[in-house]
């Protein structure tokens, strides 16, 4: 009980010290919100757009699935990174360590808070989704979308961890995570339609871990019957998260490494 306590009170310190920058609020929500506007207005005169799924979906279904998996990742994976940096380069993961404190519970702290505003991007996107352009989303397809970001929670979180390693600086970590963020957006079905790309680009983005995520998104709002839920997406974040923990729990490092 004292761990989770622990890690809940560590949950709520961030989600205060995120909810003060302005910089961050709008990095996380407003872009993806931005991004979902003007999106969904260029192409909306296509009606519906080719997805990876190998079937035609509507335009505001394919970026509502595609720009909530980037946000998610964009929040996590560079939010995560950053967090973790400057925590350590400042020596504060050093002091909780050799505190009485257990060590995983500022850890855990960061992924209860990376669940909560993953949770809250989805809510935002999908209200936006619904009451402005008209989407339908069925009961069982937000359902899914929930689980969907727990799962990207997981492995982004897994491999900001396992690369944390090669930061050595918060400035660096803000830098790297919105370039890889933004790259594999491009190459994965969020901004652009997989039959706009080469084949063989979208061949290799099949293995990458936003891929799976956007897909599976744009099918639970796509999907008209069924229950929204894609065994692949499971399997290939589930193998992304448990590589990257693994790597992480060899290499990661509680002293900063400029020192």
């Amino acid at each position: 009980m004292r761990f989770v306590r622990l890690s809940i009170a560590q949950a709520i310190y961030n989600l205060k010290a995120y909810l003060r920058s302005a910089r961050t609020v709008a990095l996380g929500i407003i872009m993806p919100v931005g991004l979902l506007v003007i999106l969904s207005w260029v192409f909306a005169h296509q009606g519906t757009i080719a997805a990876a799924a190998g079937y035609p979906i509507s335009a505001i279904a394919f970026y509502a699935g595609g720009l909530t998996a980037y946000g998610l990742m964009l929040g996590t994976f560079t939010g995560v990174m950053v967090a973790v940096v400057s925590a350590r380069e400042a020596g504060w993961l050093k002091r909780f360590r050799v505190s009485p404190l257990p060590p995983g519970s500022y850890l855990t702290g960061q992924i209860i808070f990376n669940v909560i505003i993953s949770l809250g991007l989805v809510i935002v996107m999908m209200a936006i989704s619904a009451l402005v352009y008209g989407l339908h989303i069925r009961l069982i397809a937000m359902a899914a979308m929930f689980c969907y970001t727990l799962l990207g929670v997981f492995s982004f979180t897994a491999i900001a961890l396992a690369i944390s390693r090669l930061v050595t600086t918060a400035e660096l970590g803000s830098s790297v995570g919105p370039f890889v963020t933004i790259t594999l957006s491009f190459t994965s079905g969020v901004f652009l339609p997989p039959d706009l790309m080469p084949h063989w680009l979208v061949d290799v983005s099949n293995y990458l871990p936003l891929e799976p995520l956007a897909q599976s998104m744009q099918t639970a709002l796509s999907a008209t019957s069924g229950t929204g839920f894609i065994l692949r997406a499971f399997v290939a974040l589930g193998i992304w998260g448990t590589a990257a923990f693994v790597v992480a729990r060899w290499t990661f490092t509680w002293q900063p490494l400029r020192r």
